[in-house]
């Protein structure tokens, strides 16, 4: 409920019409609670009596009061629509910010289905019960304590019988709510797993039909779903035993006051004093038991409602909580053109609780070095490079970027002038146009690319094949670069990073799907055009940095070798075991 309560802060912008709304509920809630004395006045003054004029007066006020009643629901219903609606708007963008927000270390602890259901069906829940839940609570609570004052005024006897069975009926709803609260807990984790699941297979939908897995993934899919169905089914069937237990209760009572309140006037008919309970205040007695119980029905119909959004503000503040792993210095420092000298300096770094991926790092490059990363699968080229931008931070040691640490300069300024394209290749729905600009949109007027755009497929290699595509640059991308091949993905990618005119280029293995004649040619552009910037391009084949000013050699997380060509063939094992295997291979 903490949780939940907490996320009530959303609402300070929609103060104004909640408070209207309560308001509106207040007011349909006297109108309701005068209906019933208005029926004691029919039936004592104008039945009893035989006056037709105040039958008349009571059935046009009664009609009045319900009309009225029923506007100010009307209003308050829409204005909490506008509320819910309102606060779920800005949840999901505080939620989106703090993902976008998240380092490397953060996503690598969040799977992608676990937090489509924090984003969009989390939020719904909580958006459901502020439309829906929260009016029924806050109308039940004020029917439930004007019923009772009304009641205790009309006939304290009466009034005792019902407080006799609404504590029972409360405290049976309480129970019920910290009952299932953990229920609907577990069938939110059992979503996500589903989500999960789901996710991957589309994501990996290719990988699984290689494979000819789809029977597995069937049965694994429906393994979890079967699991979310089971649990599922238990709250449901909690829930839908307890209402009619509840309502049981409530009949129980009405039937309670029927029976002392009947008994009652047949005695105050039979006694010669007269006075007592009338028969109008009996009828006004047992609608205002019906509304003293209706409240407790609609309790136990917002459980369900009170128990999700709890349990999944629980969650959407776990979420929000979550501190980035890296996040900007107090006061950053922002030079405006980096000259690109990265030195490392007794580096370390381990994903989570793992083993070393890097051990000891020491090593310089110079500004507008080109510089060639060599290692095999695991050795840790990729973390290294990741550690250039601040994707991770280093657990010992420092990276220095122009002579200044990296956890001093300000993300953007990193994110700006170093530019990484990592290994997995990954291009956005849209365009080609939209994806080669992507990080620089002013280089297009209109859907024309800008000299700069043009210049930058030139040097990536990509101006002619997308140039040849039916539509051109407005040529169609799908989901993660559908409709492209491997090799047309990385140098769009590449491209991409071009534009951008950063100030350090990394480029981590994303020659791989390129042809070596085309990939030869993209290094030698490279160099060229970036002629006074710094260059380090990460590879498994020997060839791609043949180029290269120097060459680092990688094993094991540690720095084997570092030097020309011709250095490392002399003084290092592992630079000449790779180039006998890949000469072999070629072979």
């Amino acid at each position: 409920m903490i949780a939940l309560v907490r996320l009530f802060t959303y609402l300070r912008n929609y103060a104004r019409p909640v408070a209207w709304s309560l308001l509106f509920v207040l007011v349909a809630t006297a109108m309701n609670l005068v209906q019933p004395k208005l029926v004691e006045f029919a039936v004592d003054y104008g039945v009893a009596r035989g006056e037709v004029r105040s039958v008349v007066l009571a059935s046009l006020a009664l009609v009045g009061a319900a009309f009225l009643s029923s506007g100010l629901h009307l209003a308050s219903g829409v204005l909490l629509v506008r509320a819910g609606q309102g606060m779920a708007y800005e949840i999901r963008n505080d939620l989106f910010r703090r993902i976008m927000s998240f380092s490397f270390g953060n996503l690598d602890r969040w799977r992608t289905g676990e937090l489509l259901v924090r984003v969009n069906s989390d939020v719904n829940a909580v958006r459901m019960f502020v439309r829906l839940g929260l009016l029924m609570m806050i109308q039940s609570i004020l029917m439930l304590a004007g019923s009772l004052v009304v009641m205790y005024r009309t006939n304290a006897r009466l009034t005792t019988v019902m407080l006799i069975a609404l504590p029972g009926t409360l405290a049976l709803f309480f129970v019920l709510a910290a009952f299932i609260r953990p229920l609907i807990m577990k069938v939110r984790e059992r979503l996500d797993a589903l989500n999960n699941s789901l996710q991957e297979n589309l994501a990996g939908a290719k990988v699984v039909r290689a494979f000819s897995r789809q029977e597995y993934e069937k049965d694994r899919f429906d393994t979890r779903n079967s699991a979310f169905l089971k649990l599922s089914l238990r709250v449901g069937y909690v829930i839908a035993v307890a209402f009619p237990f509840l309502f049981f209760l409530g009949q129980l009572a009405i039937i309670l006051v029927s029976w002392f309140g009947g008994t009652a006037i047949i005695e105050n008919m039979l006694s010669p004093a007269g006075g007592g309970l009338t028969l109008g205040q009996l009828v006004a007695f047992n609608e205002y038991a019906l509304m003293a119980m209706w409240p407790i029905m609609a309790l136990g119909m917002t459980l369900q409602f009170l128990t999700m959004a709890s349990a999944s503000a629980v969650r959407i503040r776990e979420l929000l909580d979550e501190p980035p792993d890296i996040g900007p210095p107090e006061s950053p420092r922002m030079p405006g053109r980096l000259r690109g000298e990265v030195t490392f300096e007794g580096v370390s770094f381990a994903y989570g609780e793992g083993e070393d991926a890097l051990t000891n790092i020491s090593l310089t490059i110079r500004p507008g070095e080109k510089l060639g990363i060599l290692g095999r699968t695991g050795s840790g080229k990729s973390t290294l490079a990741s550690l250039i931008p601040r994707f991770y931070d280093p657990t010992a040691g420092t990276v220095r970027i122009d002579g200044i640490d990296a956890r001093e300069l300000g993300l953007s300024t990193l994110r700006e002038r170093i530019a990484l394209v990592l290994q997995e290749t990954v291009l956005l729905s849209g365009t080609i146009l939209e994806n080669v600009t992507y990080a620089h949109r002013v280089a297009t007027v209109g859907s024309v690319p800008a000299a700069a755009v043009l210049r930058a497929a030139e040097i990536a290699c990509a101006r002619e094949f997308i140039e040849e595509k039916e539509n051109g640059w407005q040529e169609p991308v799908g989901e993660r670069g559908a409709g492209l091949s491997g090799g047309q993905r990385q140098r769009v990618a590449i491209a991409r990073a071009l534009l951008s005119d950063p100030d350090i280029l990394i480029l981590d293995d994303v020659t791989s799907s390129v042809d070596a004649r085309t990939e030869k040619q993209i290094i030698a552009n490279l160099y060229r055009a970036l002629e006074e910037k710094t260059v380090i391009i990460i590879s498994q084949k020997v060839n791609t940095i043949m180029l290269a000013d120097r060459i680092v050699v990688m094993e094991n997380g540690r720095i084997v070798g570092c030097g020309s060509r011709e250095e490392l063939m002399r003084s290092s094992d592992t630079y000449r075991e790779i180039c006998e295997t890949q000469q072999e291979i070629r072979a």
